[in-house]
Order: structure tokens, then C-alpha cells, then sequence
């Protein structure tokens, strides 16, 4: 099995009315649980927005999201899959995509360590 991470992103403008929110926290409730059980759920965090960004070779800090023009990560989370068609397949099942959201799947590669 491999690592995914799956980039959970949310629209800038977006917000959930809070009948919402509580469906779409009991809905990812629901699937962690049952990726759990499955044995493919690693983990996952939640990313307070804004951050501290950090760009260029000048260190240039500024406060804001690294995103696009559109979209800002709000989560990340890591889950096995035997390859990139069934994370995708799992990545489907996310409950913030009934929301205008988008999740980006990703392999994780070990880096090595070195001496």
C-alpha cells in the first residue's frame, strides 16, 4: 500500500450556512470512521487559515493563504491505497465536494534521510 495525501481546498468567498457545517462535520465523522475501520486512514489536520507565506529568494513574508486565485487548502489528509485510481476512487467519497470544493490527490514519497 501506499501514502496519499489528499489536499482538501475550499472556495475564498465560500461559507456553510451552520446546518451545513454540521452535516458536513458529521459526514466526514462518518467517513474517517470507516476509512479507520478499513485500515487505510493515516491522518489528517485541520490548516487554520490565513498563515505567514513565505516567498522568493528575498524571504519575502507576507499574511494571506498560499492558494489560487479562487480556492485555499482548509485540510490535509493522509489515507493507503494501492495506487493513484483507488485513491482518487476514495478521494471521491469527500463530503466538502457536495460544497463546491475540490480535493487534490497526491502520492507521498519517502525522502530518505541522510547522514
Amino acid at each position: 500500500m501506499n501514502e496519499y495525501v489528499f489536499l482538501v481546498q475550499f472556495g475564498l468567498q465560500q461559507t456553510l450556512t451552520p446546518e451545513q457545517q454540521k452535516q458536513n462535520s458529521a459526514d466526514w465523522a462518518k467517513l474517517i470512521q470507516q476509512w479507520t475501520e478499513q485500515g487505510v486512514f493515516v491522518g489528517s489536520s485541520l490548516i487554520n487559515q490565513p498563515g505567514v507565506v513565505i516567498s522568493g529568494p528575498s524571504r519575502t513574508i507576507s499574511q494571506g493563504y498560499l492558494s489560487d486565485a479562487m480556492f485555499r487548502v482548509v485540510s490535509a489528509i493522509r489515507v493507503k491505497a494501492a495506487d493513484l485510481n483507488e485513491a482518487v476512487e476514495m478521494a471521491k467519497a469527500c463530503p466538502i465536494l457536495a460544497y463546491q470544493g475540490k480535493i487534490e490527490v497526491r502520492e507521498v514519497q519517502p525522502r530518505p534521510v541522510l547522514a
